[in-house]
């Protein structure tokens, strides 16, 4: 066997190495496939040059139809895998890398540089006349754009989607009615993943002529949209105060961009408002949206406006009975001896700012109070290092001091007035006639809080003895009702 056929059977070897590789290898660094297949390339390429098989020139053996075949096929292929080598590394150095994701111009450059390496193998390899073939093709394109009018309109939509990137691949859009996450982009279509868990593909002509959000841009604002019905009877201005407390007690809004309440539009049932806030995340959007809807009921309440109702009576404007009820460690009260608390309750108000609650662990026990919010918005701050930190906000129902006018026990906090707030306050000296006159509510009251800190020590850090055992941290609590409030020993 001569050098030149011993060439073409190692050519031949190459090649199958090369298939092989490309279908059955799958090593997950792209790099490494990369570089196993250049290797084979170079190789091959050794091969050819040294059994005088070039492929930019014809295959000399024209007399020899086997022999010549079989050089030019192994020419013709060199050339193909020329271009699959040309269009990995011009990916990676022409694209930018935000488009390296991208299938769409991947595939254009591609197919570029494969047309460029069929022409080359024409004219090197077959030395066929190169105008006749364009022209033959230009007609054909004709006839075959024709045909598929439909998809080569989603092909240069997808071309003009690429250009001007109003979404990429991981991006959350709208396109038109269609929401989801982009998980691909090819010739024909871009593939949605929406929130039901199925893939739902838009064909590129229809995206591009649709109304597209980018529901990811800007990567830190995201905007949460609430619409409310009020009956009209309502003055808006009372309505818009109430929204936007509700907005203020939700912590995961940003202050800036600031959130904005309008009311868009009065009918003859009801008028309109929307609240337009934004969070730093997509992820929060969810749980974001239901605070402001659970805010907005309280703050609408608390200003007394009853949602569905003609007849607007507040659930805590002007009845402390109610107010009261909400409190976990007197819900057990019956009905009687919440009217005898509502009774000794002290409501005031405070401007946004103004301190309300300061109270450190050794504060005098004629000093204890609950605080109560009964309207607008407070924060509470824990000082540390020299400055306040805010632990969470308080909205109309929730309240602080609750072991400290119960047991004597409390933690270093502060609570101030974020806007115009109306506060309630409770002293010890109301609660102290009470348990006097019923000691058994003593253990169901501390019942209450107990199962209120241990939702809430990590917040509020008033119970600080997490090893303790919960029959401990009672009797330690009893015994500190027993010494505030002088109950009997059962």
């Amino acid at each position: 066997m001569n050098p030149t056929d011993r060439g073409m059977l190692f050519g031949l070897g190459v090649l199958l190495l090369d298939f092989l590789a490309w279908r059955f290898l799958k090593l997950s660094q792209e790099w490494a496939r990369f570089g196993i297949r250049l290797t084979l390339f170079l190789l091959l390429s050794y091969v050819l040059w040294t059994a005088q098989i070039s492929p930019f020139h014809v295959a000399p053996w024209a007399d020899q139809p086997i022999r010549h075949l079989l050089a030019q096929g192994l020419e013709i292929l060199w050339w193909l895998q020329a271009a699959q080598i040309s269009a990995t590394i011009l990916g990676r150095i022409v694209l930018p890398s935000e488009l390296h994701r991208e299938r769409l111009f991947q595939d254009i450059l591609r197919a570029i540089v494969f047309v460029t390496a069929a022409v080359a193998a024409v004219g090197y390899v077959l030395e066929l006349p190169l105008g006749g073939l364009l022209a033959t093709s230009g007609a054909m394109a004709i006839i075959v754009g024709l045909a598929v009018q439909s998809t080569l309109s989603d092909v240069f939509s997808g071309v003009v989607l690429n250009a001007t990137q109003p979404f990429q691949v991981g991006d959350t859009v709208t396109i038109a009615d269609i929401q989801g996450r982009v998980i691909d982009r090819t010739w024909r279509a871009t593939t949605l993943l929406n929130n039901r868990g199925n893939f739902v593909q838009v064909p590129n002509s229809a995206a591009a002529k649709a109304n597209i959000v980018n529901l990811s841009r800007p990567p830190q604002i995201h905007g949460v949209t609430v619409l409310i019905h009020i009956s009209p009877t309502i003055r808006p201005s009372v309505v818009i105060s109430a929204l936007e407390d509700a907005v203020r007690s939700t912590t995961e809004v940003l202050v800036n961009p600031k959130p904005v309440i309008t009311a868009t539009g009065i009918h003859r049932k009801f008028i309109e408002y929307e609240i337009l806030a934004y969070v730093a995340s997509a992820d929060k959007k969810v749980a974001t949206q239901n605070e402001i809807i659970d805010q907005a009921h309280r703050h609408l309440n608390a200003h007394g406006i009853c949602l569905g109702q003609e007849q607007q009576g507040g659930e805590f404007a002007g009845e402390p009975e109610r107010l009261l009820r909400h409190i976990d460690m007197f819900k057990s009260l019956s009905a009687e001896q919440i009217a005898q608390l509502a009774g000794a309750a002290i409501r005031r108000t405070f401007s946004a700012g103004e301190m309300i609650y300061d109270v450190s662990p050794d504060c005098p026990d004629d000093q204890r109070a609950l605080f109560i919010v009964a309207s607008g918005v407070a924060v509470l701050l824990a000082p540390r290092d020299g400055r306040d930190i805010e632990l969470r906000r308080l909205a109309p129902g929730d309240a602080v001091g609750r072991s400290s006018i119960l047991t004597g026990v409390s933690a270093g906090i502060r609570l101030r007035a974020l806007s115009s707030a109306s506060i309630v306050r409770l002293n010890k000296n109301a609660i102290t006639p009470l348990l006097q006159e019923f000691p058994e509510l003593a253990k169901t009251m501390l019942n209450d809080l107990l199962e209120f800190q241990s939702r809430e020590a990590e917040i509020l850090r008033e119970i600080t003895d997490h090893e303790t055992a919960k029959e401990g941290v009672f009797q330690k609590l009893l015994e500190g009702l027993r010494r505030l409030h002088g109950v009997a020993h059962k």
